[in-house]
């Protein structure tokens, strides 16, 4: 059994039925007994669209129900994200993100190419 951590991309595209994205997440997700993780930074952004149409608690409930660990940036974790964001260019919150999956030494599932590109952990989803 795998262990996965998925970012914003994919969170929200899994969230929401309507997203383009939405059945090749659930696809991914489903066709095996992987353990699926997310970083606090991909849990904040999921919750921005909750609050502004005041569902966070129902949104909150469906993304504990459906990960097994939420990660917090460590000093480590920080440090790798500068180094990445420094070497690819990647927007703080995706260079987070990666360096929760290198420090968890977890599969990251992406939509976003420039993210897949910048780390070795990661799978692009097309």
């Amino acid at each position: 059994m795998a262990r996965l951590i998925i970012d914003s991309s994919a969170l929200l595209a899994f969230m929401n039925p309507h997203d383009w994205h939405h059945k090749t997440i659930v696809k991914r997700l489903l066709q095996s007994d992987d353990l699926v993780s997310i970083s606090v930074i991909t849990f904040s952004e999921a919750l921005v669209h909750a609050y502004d149409v005041k569902k966070d608690d129902l949104v909150i409930r469906a993304i504990k129900n459906r990960v097994v660990d939420i990660f917090d940036v460590t000093t480590p974790i920080a440090q790798m994200a500068a180094e990445l964001r420094a070497s690819a260019g990647l927007k703080l919150p995706d260079a987070l993100i990666a360096a929760t999956a290198k420090f968890h030494s977890l599969r990251l599932l992406t939509f976003d190419r420039k993210l897949a590109a910048s780390s070795a952990e990661a799978e692009l989803l097309s």
